[in-house]
């Protein structure tokens, strides 16, 4: 309950289990987030194919009036390297460009399991330690947030067949004030068919070989970044009505999500092109986060010209609407 987490940081606590031969098993992560991490972080999860990323145990979102006494409690299979293991707690702090050890505490130093006859030596992946546990890190209390438990999934160990996708990538033009589809509008009757090519041969089958037909909408950086959230998050969920109503797809099928501000685009554009003012514009968006001012040193930089280049030739390109059908 001392944890105070700033609005876009975020706090993980994630218990390890540690054998004397230095097997090694991390264990679902509690996550204690501000309000915008913790949105970011849920965007990110709803967006990432890795069907295999490891669920934390519990996302809290801070909040004065959140208690964050929890009770863990897990099931795992066991190990007969496990019986005399060490029990550990490792804290990290995430920001915008990735995770910092703050700390791994020991909470016990042998957990005395009872042998269990019978029970053979699972394989357990060893983990390389980072080298910053080695160092006695530096303590950091972090803050709280609202409850929620994640889903819990049970994945199968037998073959899949493996599924092909298939992608496209979309972009209208909108009226002023507006969020839906408009056919004749400018260059969208070409947008239209190239959607029509990916999405009528499934019709044509009731698309009864369609796992999931994935809708995401992104908005380039430059603006307030309130107002881009809800321009990608309205123009996904008004295609995605689009598809069902032209096409009769199913809407169990369609999965949408958005992307306020893709800065990852921005950097695949900058790596891509080589602009002279590359390195400058990289040091300067992994320097600063999207709410420190990260926009406003873009546009100061080299005098505002690779901003201004910035806005003729990258930005068009990330304003868009991906579509990924399995």
């Amino acid at each position: 309950n001392e944890v105070r987490v700033g609005r876009s940081r975020a706090f993980i606590f994630t218990p390890q289990l540690l054998g004397e031969g230095k097997q090694q098993l991390s264990l679902p992560a509690v996550v204690i987030s501000g309000s915008i991490r913790d949105r970011q972080d849920r965007r990110e999860a709803a967006l990432s194919l890795c069907k295999e990323c490891t669920v934390p145990y519990l996302r809290i979102r801070d909040s004065r009036n959140v208690s964050k006494n929890i009770t863990y409690r897990i099931s795992i299979p066991y190990a007969s390297w496990m019986q005399h293991a060490m029990l550990l707690l490792k804290q990290e702090s995430r920001e915008c460009c990735g995770n910092e050890l703050l700390a791994v505490d020991t909470l016990q130093c042998d957990l005395g399991l009872a042998a269990v006859a019978g029970i053979p030596q699972l394989p357990v992946v060893k983990m390389k330690p980072h080298p910053e546990e080695a160092v006695k890190p530096k303590v950091v209390k972090p803050e709280p947030t609202a409850v929620t438990r994640p889903k819990s999934t049970m994945v199968s160990t037998s073959k899949v067949a493996s599924a092909t996708t298939e992608s496209v990538v979309l972009y209208f033009d909108y009226p002023i004030g507006k969020d839906d589809i408009h056919p004749d509008l400018k260059n969208n009757r070409y947008e239209i068919d190239k959607i029509d090519r990916l999405i009528a041969p499934l019709q044509r089958t009731h698309f009864a070989s369609v796992k999931s037909i994935r809708i995401c909408g992104y908005c380039s950086p430059d603006g307030n970044y309130g107002d881009n959230e809800r321009l990608a998050e309205a123009r996904s969920r008004f295609f995605s009505i689009y598809l069902r109503s032209m096409y009769g797809v199913p809407r169990g099928l369609i999965e949408v999500s958005s992307v306020a501000e893709d800065w990852e685009g921005l950097v695949d554009l900058l790596m891509r092109d080589n602009p002279p003012y590359r390195d400058a514009a990289l040091r300067v968006i992994s320097r600063y986060g999207i709410f420190n001012g990260r926009e406003k040193y873009l546009m100061e930089l080299q005098g505002g010209s690779p901003y201004k280049d910035m806005l003729r030739h990258f930005f068009p390109k990330l304003r868009r609407i991906e579509v990924i059908v399995r």
